[in-house]
């Protein structure tokens, strides 16, 4: 078992015994928010033919080289295409085709021509500007070839993906399925959210602030409740949740208490002790274990301390799993709008309020930075990462910022 780790050597560890679980194939409209676990080529041309883009005349370029305001061309309109229809006339010298969006040039035509500019009726059209070869056409295969890689495994489906996998006419499509997250919360302090508050006692918010954020990353959370300080009840718990979950979270009883008995029970149902212990603050003393494929985090019981380690080691294992490709926040440069007095004797991270004004980022902090105070994290959208032996910091200088809701853009 390593101990007090780094960061970097800790999420190694992690991304390393977490390989993607299995894919499944879905309706294409429930695979919104899934990733998907296939490249997918392209099988048509698309556009499948040349086509109008607007509603307007399509006619031949050398007819019109001449067009101006002062002295328009004039063409006889010699048939009408609307969308879905094809015209089996070829257009000749001084002729011209009314056509609508989105239908099929009829053969000789290299321009479309907007109605706007135009003046026409039924049997003629003035045009009034010259346009050279191939202006206002979208040309067959110029959104997607025969062959081209369209989407790759990895990406996320939103609504334009959907769009592309439907012209494909995909009407299935295999995404992995969304990893299972257990979340158990132990301590004998503990009551349900529910419950009237009694002498010593405290409710679980953190099975709740935890499955909140296991829910955001589109994975399945599944709240197993409160266990007593009692590592025969915790053993229980696990043995039975290791049958269906994919990865276990655990509150409480990672550190060097008689009663922070979560890492005992990790090894006592056989897994084995990845870490514990990691070089930072909070979330100094978490446990991961290995059971099989599947991880357990010890987390703290601590509220703060709970989510940042969920962030930076929860989170990107429930991405990797589900499929994703990147697994690191977005970093950018931001002036510090406020001071942080303290001397870090270790890595620190600091949940932070960043926004972006007049082309800057600019980052203020919580007046309240304690591992067990909750209420600091509300507004808060990024982390200010101090590197041990740095500090303070002052108002105006420049410091690097996590983006909370952004993940790295490849």
């Amino acid at each position: 078992m390593r101990t007090n780790i780094t960061l970097e050597e800790a999420l190694e560890i992690l991304l390393r015994q977490s390989p993607p679980i299995e894919s499944i194939h879905v309706p294409l409209l429930e695979s919104v928010g899934g990733v998907l676990a296939e490249d997918v080529f392209c099988d048509v041309n698309m556009p499948p033919f040349d086509k109008s883009p607007l509603d307007g005349y399509a006619v031949r370029s050398e007819d019109i080289k001449n067009a101006s305001r002062d002295e328009p061309i004039i063409l006889e309109v010699v048939d009408f295409i609307p969308a879905g229809y094809m015209s089996r006339k070829k257009v000749s010298q001084n002729q011209a085709v009314r056509i609508m969006t989105g239908a099929k040039l009829p053969e000789g035509v290299d321009v479309v021509i907007r109605f706007e500019e135009t003046n026409f009726t039924d049997q003629e059209v003035k045009i009034y500007n010259a346009y050279p070869s191939g202006a206002n056409i979208s040309r067959m295969g110029e959104d997607m070839e025969v062959g081209d890689l369209v989407l790759k495994a990895g990406s996320v489906i939103d609504a334009p993906e959907i769009g592309i996998l439907a012209t494909l006419g995909k009407g299935y499509v295999h995404v992995y399925r969304k990893p299972r997250v257990a979340i158990l919360a132990t301590g004998s302090e503990l009551l349900e959210i529910q419950q009237p508050l009694t002498e010593g006692k405290i409710r679980n918010s953190n099975s709740y602030t935890i499955a909140a954020q296991v829910k955001k990353l589109g994975a399945e959370p599944l709240m197993l409740g409160i266990c007593d300080d009692d590592i025969e009840t915790i053993k229980s718990r696990l043995k039975s949740t290791l049958g269906w979950a994919d990865i276990i979270i655990t509150t409480g009883g990672v550190s060097v208490g008689d009663y922070d008995l979560a890492k005992e029970a990790f090894q006592e149902v056989g897994a084995e002790i990845l870490f514990w212990r990691v070089k930072m603050k909070p979330g100094t003393p978490i446990a991961v274990a290995k059971y099989e494929d599947k991880l357990i985090f010890g987390l703290s019981g601590n509220p703060a301390a709970a989510y940042i380690t969920f962030e930076q080691f929860v989170r990107p294992i429930i991405q990797k799993k589900a499929g994703k490709s990147t697994y690191k926040f977005m970093e950018v440069h931001s002036v510090l709008e406020n001071e942080f007095n303290k001397i870090s004797s270790q890595n620190r991270f600091v949940r932070a309020i960043t926004y972006y004004k007049d082309r800057k980022y600019y980052t203020k902090l919580p007046e309240k930075h304690s591992s067990g105070v909750l209420s600091s994290l509300a507004g808060t959208n990024s982390l200010l990462y101090i590197p041990a032996g740095t500090g303070p910091y002052k108002a105006g200088e420049e410091i690097k910022v996590q983006l909370l809701n952004h993940p790295e853009v490849l």
